[in-house]
């Protein structure tokens, strides 16, 4: 019996410091996005876009599919293996709540719009239409950081409470 439960704790602690690494990287990765490649790629929108082209650009999907598929699989299984301690089951499902309105706020707006501006040629010229778009994007993309940092600290505090249990 306790070796069961010292085994269940041990797989909790992994996969919370595992799932604290995923938001980390995401976190990361969010912040490497806005400083260095949307200031490239919206400067002056279509010919700015060769560095968000699939083939000559920066590889976006390779770094945000699996990191999103680590977050998703670490969330699960951390809250099946925590969920009895209600202190760090609550963290999680408040740090659950702020990465889930992020992800479906990007699937409805966000990747969308990168998809289609990944679409279009660099040669295009140049509309007010387009350049209204990547504004918009480049602005409200700012607002997704603090769901992140309420994930990632709600990690971070789930993981140190998980350690007092």
């Amino acid at each position: 019996m306790l070796m069961e439960v010292s085994t269940q704790t041990n797989l909790a602690q992994w996969s919370l410091i595992l799932l604290c690494f995923s938001m980390a990287g995401a976190f990361g990765g969010g912040l490497y996005e806005h400083i260095v490649l949307t200031p490239i790629w919206s400067a002056s929108p279509p010919s700015s876009f060769s560095i968000i082209q699939r083939g000559t650009g920066v590889p976006l999907q390779r770094f945000w599919i699996p990191v999103h598929t680590a977050i998703t699989i670490f969330i699960v299984l951390t809250l099946f293996l925590t969920w009895n301690d209600v202190t760090v089951r609550r963290l999680l499902l408040i740090g659950v709540a702020s990465y889930m309105i992020m992800r479906v706020w990007s699937a409805l707006f966000f990747i969308r719009e990168m998809l289609a501006f990944q679409k279009i040629p660099p040669n295009s010229a140049p509309s007010a239409e387009l350049s209204a778009r990547v504004a918009r994007w480049t602005y409200w993309t700012w607002f997704r950081e603090p769901l992140d940092i309420i994930s990632f600290l709600c990690s971070l505090l789930a993981l140190y409470w998980l350690e007092r249990s």
